[in-house]
Parts: structure tokens; sequence; C-alpha cells
């Protein structure tokens, strides 16, 4: 029978175009009929139909996909045999592979590689606690699907190998002895060799692929197969810093998991899915304030002489971070000191100036309005007015002495020949020193000072008060003297 855009497969499915070939076969898109909805139909190849052995693996790959419940394993609708032809409908996944993607952009970041590894890690905890063991994991397999947020899907269990269940006993389901399962370049040691394998080995892959995203290469490599087998046997074991920039903590998350010895390296999907989100969570809180990282020496030792020193590896690809020496180093962790979060900015010299130009004005003006200001100033300049007394001029002492200290004039004693009366010197009276003071606040301040103790006395030395009837002087006058005082 000839497949080609329109065949009906069991009146339920109808191809429409090839979307790709493989060792096994083909994969197409296609219709279900009585849904009207879009199905991927993969045809196993005529060639190879008959052998039991592959027709017992494409089984497989359908029974134990069908078995997995998880939003990160391809869904598989139907499995049957069409003329001959064995055929599984999935369903239709839009996006692109994970070794496209790698392809097209050379690597990818830390960030989609450890989300969908951490998903590809989840699938594959869920088909290991199910006896299954994929055993051919590679970007090829992976799929990445469009949506938002993107997400992966793990493809093609057509070598799996399943240890325990009902499809333990299905057919095809035993490997021959010394038969090498997988793709080379993501086998294990113990794959390489034939040896009976557990889900270990499928934790290997996902580091291996890991490597390759991060770095663009792959970590074990060879100009023959043999070659290929004696690095991932006998040679040290790669450091992924030294093959590109990789966020601290990987290159130790990468050596755990592909220690030949299976007893060492991480022992279940989970544990390895943990041990990665403590790597990309550290790599995005040290991406905030870090910008240098170095290998673990420890690491190191296991591939590098001693003695040889760690390059450093600069994290990001615009960064622009300080020197080693403002650099506090860890090993397998990034770390800076407070030198290296940016140096503090160098001010120009005008600005300086400018800065303390005004700092001066503004003391300048606290220190006048903490002085009196205005007032003070306007006291000066009335002070200066008065520095040279006019003593023809009679200022006006009304405002500075009280009516209780005004002086009323004392009549002499009536003996002329007598000892004349003390009298107060012109220069100790009110309006004298009123007339003589430099400003007007020490005409307040003079009269008070001695304006009880000066007034005129009588020779018996008791203050003489005024006749009654006699009229008072005026306000703001000077009193006029007594036409009898003797000067």
């Amino acid at each position: 029978m000839t497949w080609g855009p329109g065949t009906l497969i069991l009146n339920r499915y109808r191809l429409e175009s090839l979307l790709g070939r493989g060792g096994m076969g083909s994969v197409w898109r296609a219709e279900h009929v009585q849904l009207r909805s879009p199905v991927a139909v993969k045809l196993l190849d005529p060639a190879i139909a008959t052998n039991e052995q592959v027709l017992g693996r494409f089984l497989r790959e359908a029974q134990a996909a069908a078995s997995l419940r998880s939003p990160h394993v391809v869904q598989i609708f139907d499995y049957g045999v069409e003329d001959g032809t064995a055929f599984i409908a999935m369903e239709m996944l839009q996006g692109q592979s994970l070794s496209d993607r790698v392809t097209g952009l050379g690597k990818i970041s830390p960030e989609e590689t450890f989300r969908y590894l951490q998903q590809v890690l989840r699938a594959m905890g869920k088909a290991h606690e199910a006896g299954i063991v994929h055993r051919d994991l590679k970007p090829d397999n992976i799929f990445i699907c469009q949506d938002e947020p993107e997400f992966a899907k793990v493809l093609d269990f057509g070598v799996a190998k399943v240890k325990n269940g009902d499809l333990a006993g299905s057919a095809g389901s035993r490997t021959q002895t010394g038969m090498m399962i997988g793709t080379p370049y993501y086998m294990s040691p113990e794959q390489t060799q034939a040896k009976d394998i557990d889900q270990r080995a499928d934790l290997w892959s996902i580091a291996v692929i890991a490597f390759e995203c991060l770095t663009g290469v792959r970590p074990f490599s060879g100009e023959s197969f043999g070659e290929l087998v004696i690095a991932i046997n006998t040679k040290p074991t790669p450091i992924p810093s030294k093959h590109g920039l990789v966020p601290a903590g990987f290159d130790e998350w990468f050596v755990k998991a592909t220690q030949r010895d299976r007893d060492r390296r991480f022992q279940s999907a989970r544990e390895m899915a943990d041990e990665l989100g403590k790597v990309g969570g550290a790599a995005g809180a040290a991406a905030r304030g870090a910008v240098r990282t170095q290998q673990t020496p420890a690491v190191l030792g296991l591939s590098t002489p001693m003695g040889t020193a760690a390059p450093a590896v600069d994290v990001g690809s615009n960064a622009s971070g300080p020197p080693a020496k403002d650099l506090q180093l860890t090993t397998g962790a990034r770390s800076v000191t407070s030198h290296s979060v940016g140096s503090s900015s160098k001010r120009s010299p005008v600005v300086l100036s400018l800065i303390g130009v005004a700092a001066l004005i503004v003391v300048g003006v606290g220190a006048f309005v903490a002085l009196g200001g205005p007032r003070a100033l306007m006291q000066s300049a009335a002070a200066g007015a008065s520095a040279t007394p006019d003593i023809s001029a009679q200022p006006t002492v009304a405002a500075a002495l009280p009516p209780h200290l005004e002086t009323a004039p004392v009549a002499p004693a009536a003996n002329t020949d007598a000892v004349p009366p003390a009298v107060t010197p012109p220069s100790a009276t009110p309006a004298a020193s009123a007339a003589l003071a430099p400003s007007a606040s020490a005409a307040k301040k003079e009269p008070e000072q001695g304006a009880g103790a000066d007034k005129p006395r009588a020779a018996g030395g008791t203050v003489k008060k005024p006749a009654a009837g006699t009229p008072a002087p005026p306000v703001g006058a000077a009193p006029a003297p007594p036409k009898d005082w003797n000067f």
C-alpha cells in the first residue's frame, strides 16, 4: 500500500502532509475523520514492519507513553495495524525539538535549560516509578511546545525498557544480550558496555543534554565510535565552565550526574531535579549582584593537572564587572564585595566649586537672619547717624521718663550766705543725659540708673516739693531752673 496525502487509516485518520522521517518510519500530520481534530500519525517503515522485535518495540512505545499520565509526555490516542503497517496516533504538537532549538541558537540560556530539563525529569520520574527506562533520551526526543510559557514533552519511547508491570511480558520487551541500545553521544558507561541498566542511565543522558544546551558542544566526542566509547568510560570528566559560560554550581551538578560509578550519581529523577533547581535559584540570585565565577578546585582536580589555576569566567553577555582584586571569588558560587557593586562616580571640580559657593551663601544668609536681619541693619544705621551728638537739640524724653520720675524745681535756702545747696550737674539731669546719649537705647537706660538718686535736694538733705498751684512743666520739655538759683 502506498502512503500519502489523503490516505485513510482504519477509516479514522486521513493523512495530510509529511512532517518528518526517522530510522524506524515516518510521521504525518493527519485528521481524525469523525472528530475533525488534528493528530500526528507515526507509521512504521514497511521494510522492517515484519521484524518481530521491531514490532514489539513499536507497540511498547505506544503502551509506555499511554500508561504515563504526565503533561510532559506526549499523549497517545490509538495504536493499530493497517494493511500490514503498524501506526500510532498521538497528539499533534506545535513547536520544535530541543535539538533544532540548540542548533539554531548555538546554545540556550540557563533559565530555559533548567526549566525544560526539570520538566523532563518530572516526566521521567513518573516513568521510572512505573518501571519504564527510556534509554534513548536526547535533544531530538524532547519537544518544545509553543505556548505561554513554552514547555517540554518527552517523545519516542520506542527503545524503552520495561522492568515490571503489565508491559514487562509484552512482545519484544527483552533486549538481546550484548546489544547496545541508545544514541552513542548520550549513552551512559553501562549502556556502552551493554550491561543491565536502570533509571540512572536516563539521568546520565539528561546531564549530557544539559551540558550541550549551555555550552553548545557535547561533553564526550570522538572521531570514531570506539574513541567515543573510550571517552565516555575512561577520559577525565569534562568541566562545563571550561567550555562556556555556565551558572555557578553547575560544574558540581554535572560531575555528580556523570559519575561512572552509578552508586555515586543522583539516585532518582526527583533528587536530580531538586539539585538542578538549587543551581538555577542560586544563578538567578547571583545574576543580580555578582559578575564572575570560577571552577571548583575539587572538581577541576578530576580533569586539570595539579598546580594549574582555574580561569575565572565572566557571567552574562554584557557583564563588565570589576577587576578581580575587588572580588571575593568563591568555589561553586558567586559573591562580591562592596567594591564590586558599582564604583562611586567622581564629581567634576566645577560641580564641587558650585556646591561650595552655594553652601557659603546659605551659611551667610542663616547668620544674617540669626543676628537680627534687617532690624539690626537699621539700628546700626541709626547709631551711625547719631554718633556726633547735637547738644542744642533737646530730644523728647517723655517716652523715656515715666511721670513719677519727673523732677520739680526746688527753691533755694533763704540764707544766701549759706553754702549753696547741692545741685545735680546738668549732665546728670535726665534731659541732658538723653541729649548726650549716642543712641535711642542709651537714652532709655541712663535715666533708670540715676533718676532716683540725683533728684535736687535742699541744704538740709530733704527734697522740697513744689509750691501748691505751681504748674508742672510740659511733658517732653526740660524743666527751667528757678530764677534764684546760683550757678
